[in-house]
Order: C-alpha cells, then sequence, then structure tokens
C-alpha cells in the first residue's frame, strides 16, 4: 500500500466531488481532503494504479491538467532517506516551479518535496526534497538542479 500526500497551490477542493471520484477509482483505497490546507491524502495500490496515472486523475478532476498546481509533496516513504537542498538561482516564474515541483514527484527515489517560494522573490528560491539513497545518487540530483537551472 502507497501512501501519498499532495499540496495544491488552488482553493479548488470540491470535498465531495473530488473524494467520490478518487475513492471510484480502482486501486485507491483512501482519500482524505484537507480543504483548509489544501492537502490531498491518497492511499492507493501502485500494482493496480500508478503514481503518474493518479496525479493526472487527481489534475483531471479539479481541471488543473493546463495549470501547474502541485506545491509540495510527501510519498510517506519509510525507507532511509536524506535531505536536500535545491536552489533554483533565478526562477522565470510560481508556474515553472510548479511545473519542476510535479517533475519531481514522478522521479522514483524522490519521496517529498516542498518549497519555501514567498511568490514574490524569485531569486534563490530553494527546493527542499528528501530521497531515497538506494534509488538516487546525489550526481542525478545535482543533473536535476542543474535542468531546473537551465528553464
Amino acid at each position: 500500500m502507497q501512501k501519498l500526500t499532495l499540496k495544491l497551490d488552488c482553493s479548488v477542493l470540491y470535498d465531495e466531488d473530488l473524494n467520490k471520484y478518487l475513492t471510484s477509482l480502482k486501486g485507491v483505497n483512501l482519500v482524505k481532503i484537507d480543504k483548509n490546507n489544501f492537502d490531498i491524502y491518497i492511499e492507493y495500490n501502485s500494482n493496480i494504479i500508478s503514481l503518474k496515472i493518479l496525479k493526472y486523475e487527481i489534475l483531471y478532476c479539479l481541471n488543473l491538467l493546463r495549470i501547474p498546481s502541485i506545491i509540495g509533496f510527501d510519498k510517506h516513504s519509510t525507507c532511509m532517506i536524506s535531505k536536500k537542498k535545491i536552489v533554483i538561482k533565478d526562477l522565470c516564474c510560481e508556474y515553472c516551479l510548479k511545473g519542476m515541483m510535479e517533475d519531481l514527484l514522478e522521479i522514483e527515489g524522490i519521496t517529498s518535496a516542498y518549497t519555501d517560494f514567498d511568490y514574490t522573490n524569485k531569486k534563490g528560491v530553494n527546493i527542499y526534497i528528501t530521497y531515497d539513497e538506494n534509488l538516487i545518487t546525489n550526481n542525478s540530483l545535482e543533473e536535476i538542479e542543474r535542468k531546473f537551472n537551465n528553464k
């Protein structure tokens, strides 16, 4: 059983509709929505529904497929995790940051990510991640940071 918490940058969490839709998906066992904090907690069977499909189902239901909206996530990993800070030297816009968060969500081995972005200062924006060293190397993380800084 996999667990996932997504933090969204939106106030369109229709508790009843979203909950009903997600719990109807094959492989989704539990959904909890915190409308005050814009968090969605899900327990699911990754052998039945992949993380990528689950993400798209959530964004589809909320009509957010064209608007990057994920500002943080936690895969609730129980493995030994390490921490790293990725610094975006000169962020283009908030949508680029949210796109980066979506990219990080889909990378196997990255277990959580959040940012300190204040929607004002675009210089030196930090993304704090945790990761499983058995699945992702420091070199891979440095490559991700280079890619994010060249967008």
